[in-house]
């Protein structure tokens, strides 16, 4: 069965990805990756998150993908050092330097990064006789290219399923820089192509564009009309923002083309979204394993919609089909997003059949029913009529960082339960329907 890989952000997403089901989880140091605003790890938090991952049998991916100058090289050996002696199951990497600073000090399983902007069959190959055990193939590789590469090279091959996407090429972007100062292929990156931008066109560019030069970039009247009513009225937009990948409906030839490992993007992104992506993708993956393949379509659609439940920015299939287009364009707000749930808290401390306390994370009252997410994948519900402080205090409202505890939901855990197999544990993710 294809390997599920999560995001860990952090320690405690790292835990919430392994008991959601995740085979692998990705995470990175407070140096070396391409994520420098994540939460990450310190060396104390990194031993023990491989630890509870490798308990739960799940393994630990560390990224050093960032570009580094030869100063930083020297001081990364230390660090791939401290990594080995850890026992990381590999290190994820882009720079030739960094790959071979790696094999210089550790033994460590080296996988390319999809920054590495691999995208064919020789490039495949000469990663290979470098060293690479796995190549994260750049995002631009359709899924037909990828079993191409697969077959011909005989290297491992990984490929993204969910989570944002870049407009740059493989995520090369240098955009960042020009707004902010801030150098996205050394970790930090600041989403300029989720501002609003404003496009301009003079009859002269115009005239260009559409000439016989320009054919193969040229858009039809209906394209760009389409395009133009998702502007909004102030005519600025989005205009190099990406829809989110979805690529769940495609399972069937991710499988079918020989992908060792399907990866969701994300360490940035909040413990509900590792929960609800890693059990969808968990639960997918089960099902196309265990049984016949003229089911997978419905049971697949079903899972999709649980991915609605999360925000995001639309979904696309991006160029796992074919090239991506116009319909793979964000137009709406910047920090925005499509989802009618948000995250409430996090389960820590249960008594079963009395009640569970849980640490908020968000603003929610009375009004709203709080939904917990069982590692099954289940949804159980809980009324939120008779939340109460640790002192026993009624509760009318919720702010974040609070612990309060909550009644046993009625019927849990009984024989006449529907989700009697389903039960609330340590570290569920509990989120509620925003009121929009």
């Amino acid at each position: 069965m294809m390997e599920l890989l999560a995001p860990a952000g952090n320690l405690n997403k790292l835990k919430i990805a392994v008991l959601y089901g995740a085979d692998a989880v990705y995470l990175a140091g407070p140096k070396y990756s391409l994520r420098g605003a994540s939460d990450n790890f310190s060396d104390t938090e990194l031993c023990e998150g491989i630890q509870f991952a490798h308990q739960n049998n799940c393994k630990t991916y560390v990224t050093l993908n960032a570009f580094l100058h030869d100063k930083e090289l020297r001081e990364l050996s230390d660090y791939v050092s401290f990594l080995e002696q850890s026992k990381v199951d590999a290190v994820i990497v882009s720079d030739l330097g960094v790959m071979t600073v790696v094999q210089q000090h550790s033994k460590l399983p080296v996988h390319l990064s999809t920054q590495a902007s691999c995208i064919n069959i020789h490039a495949a190959k000469a990663w290979k006789r470098l060293g690479a055990k796995r190549l994260v193939l750049g995002r631009e590789v359709s899924l037909e290219e990828a079993g191409k590469i697969r077959k011909a090279s005989g290297i491992e091959i990984e490929l993204f399923v969910h989570g944002a996407m870049c407009t740059a090429y493989s995520g090369n972007c240098t955009i960042s820089n020009y707004t902010s100062g801030r150098d996205s292929n050394r970790g930090g990156c600041v989403q300029s192509c989720r501002f609003y931008y404003s496009a301009i066109q003079d009859s002269k560019v115009k005239k260009n564009i559409n000439s016989e030069n320009f054919t193969e970039s040229k858009f039809t009247d209906s394209e760009n009309k389409k395009f133009n009513e998702n502007i909004p009225g102030n005519h600025s937009a989005s205009l190099l923002s990406s829809k989110d990948l979805r690529g769940m409906r495609l399972l069937p030839k991710y499988i079918e083309n020989g992908v060792d490992c399907i990866k969701v993007e994300g360490r940035m992104k909040s413990a509900l979204y590792a929960a609800t992506t890693t059990t969808a993708y968990s639960q997918a993956l089960k099902w196309c394993s265990s049984t016949s393949r003229e089911k997978w379509n419905d049971k697949l659609i079903e899972l999709s919609a649980i991915l609605e439940k999360i925000p995001h920015r639309g979904y696309t299939e991006a160029s796992l089909e074919k090239q991506a287009g116009l319909d793979s364009i964000y137009l709406g707000e910047r920090n925005g997003g499509i989802s009618g749930y948000e995250i409430a808290g996090i389960v820590l401390e249960v008594q079963k059949g009395k009640s569970f306390i849980m640490q908020t994370q968000n603003t929610f009252d009375q009004d709203n029913t709080l939904e917990v997410l069982a590692f099954d994948g289940n949804v159980i519900e809980v009324p939120t009529q008779q939340m109460r402080s640790l002192n026993n205090t009624p509760v009318e409202r919720s702010n974040p960082s609070r612990l309060l505890r909550f009644s046993w939901p009625k019927g849990l855990d009984t024989p006449n339960s529907e989700i009697s197999f389903s039960s609330i544990e340590p570290l569920n993710v509990v989120r509620f329907k925003s009121q929009m």
